[in-house]
């Protein structure tokens, strides 16, 4: 895609090299690699309600940034070691020096914003950072919680991830309001597919070797992720607080007993099913048709 391509250079324009300490944070974190599924998406969204704007790698490229600040942050708040496979910023160089690497993606973001001059694109951001940040609070609230409720998790990751989606979708609406459908339907559809994303990710954790992170690594900090709240339903209590990352044999094998995995993507499948109707109102388009590859990718990833 074109226009993915476009918003990898800006990105890359985007660091000051220097600064040799940035130029050398920079190499560890590449700005301009990654899966970019927030970019796609909205190009994709975009096209489908048939808006176009030389703007939009510039908006895309600084979603990016965002969402790649929130993940240096993470890694240090999750005293995470990989991530995609590579050494995490603060595996590398050390907190002090990660938690400036993060701000200085953020207040790039919001700089890239800030030369668009739309205020709809910067409420949108700033209202997107605030709720990724309640939702890392409510997530840390929740920490080592055996009896946290499935809609407390399910609040936690609508404001850590799919808020991000929704946000993005609402943006797309508002771009083009002659397209005939509520803004309300857009921010669903970014909504549900958020939690699809957020969900699979969970997934992910426990069942793949693909990743680019440590298996197990949501239970080891105590995040009470979807897949092993349905397993203490199960009374596995005594197994997942007894966990070891050496022998995590017995605990796939509840896993397994138990169906986790297939009750999970049936959970997913909810969202899934709602994404694909909102997509089937739209008229036939390339744009549609990747869409429905992006939904499907995220559904069925394994990494």
């Amino acid at each position: 895609m074109p226009q993915l391509r476009y918003t990898e250079k800006i990105l890359a324009r985007q660091i000051n090299e220097k600064v040799h300490l940035i130029a050398e944070l920079q190499r560890c974190t590449p700005v301009e690699k990654g899966k970019k599924i927030r970019a796609a998406f909205l190009f994709l969204l975009a096209g489908m309600n048939r808006f176009q704007d030389d703007d939009l790698p510039q908006l895309a490229a600084a979603i990016e940034m965002l969402h790649l600040s929130s993940l240096v942050h993470d890694d240090i708040v999750d005293n995470s070691s990989r991530r995609r496979g590579e050494k995490t910023p603060n595996r590398h160089f050390g907190n002090y020096l990660s938690v400036l690497w993060g701000d200085y993606l953020f207040i790039n973001s919001l700089h890239m914003l800030a030369a668009d001059r739309r205020n709809q694109t910067m409420n949108m951001l700033l209202g997107v950072s605030k709720q990724m940040i309640e939702g890392q609070i409510l997530e840390f609230e929740n920490i080592f919680n055996y009896q946290i409720r499935t809609r407390s998790y399910f609040s936690i990751i609508r404001k850590k991830t799919s808020a991000m989606f929704a946000g993005i979708a609402g943006l797309v609406a508002e771009m083009k309001t002659d397209s005939g459908r509520p803004a309300v339907d857009f921010c669903n559809f970014g909504r549900d597919f958020g939690m699809i994303f957020q969900i699979s990710d969970d997934l992910l954790d426990i069942f793949s070797n693909h990743a680019g992170k440590d298996r197990f690594q949501d239970l080891k900090e105590g995040k009470m992720t979807l897949p092993y709240i349905l397993l203490l339903r199960h009374d596995a209590l005594s197994l997942i607080k007894s966990f070891d990352p050496l022998r995590p044999q017995p605990l796939l094998e509840c896993c397994q007993k138990f169906r986790i995995k297939e009750q999970t993507l049936k959970i997913i499948d909810r969202y899934f099913r709602k994404c694909g109707a909102f997509l089937e109102s739209f008229p036939p388009s390339p744009y549609r048709e990747s869409m429905k590859c992006l939904l499907e990718f995220i559904r069925y990833r394994d990494y």
